[in-house]
């Protein structure tokens, strides 16, 4: 087999075993967060769903691959309805973060899911203001 073969089977290999690990990374949090909804409507806590977005997995010389991720914003139940209309601001930090700064990447093929949730909070408090936004729970982190 030649080495362009080769390279092109490891490539494959990698990005399968990346869905892969978004699949379980996805099943572990889903799980977890059905659990936080239904302790949730006991408490003062509600969740602002952020849609999916792509972002830059970035290197010294700019993109080195791209993640997609969907989280959610835990704020408190009373600014629910504020946060649901600023959501598009948060998008825009998180956007404007990813690409300042190397939002997501571990390394060029490992993800680190508790940093890109640190990020995550930082960029959505920053568009929001800390006392709005409790948390940041991912419920997707795909490579792509």
């Amino acid at each position: 087999m030649g080495h362009e073969a080769r390279q092109g089977q490891r490539t494959l290999l990698a990005g399968l075993a990346g869905v892969l690990l978004g699949v379980l990374v996805t099943a572990s949090v889903l799980s977890g967060e059905t659990f936080r909804r239904q302790t949730a409507d006991a408490s003062d806590i509600a969740y602002v769903p952020v849609e999916r977005m792509t972002l830059p997995v970035m290197g010294a010389s700019g993109p080195q691959s791209y993640v997609v991720v969907a989280f959610t914003l835990e704020v408190p139940r009373t600014r629910r309805a504020w946060v649901r209309k600023r959501v598009p601001a948060v998008r825009h930090a998180v956007n404007e973060a990813a690409w300042q700064s190397s939002l997501v990447a571990e390394s060029a093929d490992r993800l680190d899911i508790e940093a890109m949730r640190a990020a995550l909070l930082v960029a959505a408090r920053s568009a929001l203001g800390p006392s709005n936004v409790r948390q940041v729970r991912i419920l997707t982190a795909v490579p792509v």
